[in-house]
């Protein structure tokens, strides 16, 4: 089987955070059968696409591998923020503001 094996190395299940299915599958076999701890195994649904792309991927290999049944799809548990949020939405940018006043609490 190594053929089998090559093609599973090579095969991208999330773009995002290069992981590949020889990944999942290492995951899988060392216990992680849940797709959250498959998530904090190998950061699967964390990426930029918050899961878009590799979820059907994983769940596919998860109904190969005998942990899922086909009708009975389990997700990661979602945390906020539910869609990608730009970092400047989290940022002060007022020039009128030093790094010193955020620190006490205190505006000008």
């Amino acid at each position: 089987m190594p053929c089998r094996r090559q093609h599973a190395r090579d095969r991208i299940v999330c773009p995002c955070h290069d992981v590949t299915e020889a990944d999942i599958e290492n995951a899988i076999h060392t216990g992680h059968t849940h797709p959250e701890t498959i998530k904090r195994a190998t950061a699967v649904y964390m990426g930029m696409c918050q899961g878009k792309y590799c979820a059907p991927l994983v769940q596919e290999l998860l109904i190969r591998h005998g942990v899922e049944e086909p009708d009975h799809v389990r997700r990661p548990t979602v945390r906020v923020p539910l869609v990608p949020t730009p970092l400047g939405m989290f940022v002060d940018l007022r020039d009128d503001v030093e790094p010193d006043d955020l620190k006490s609490g205190e505006e000008r």
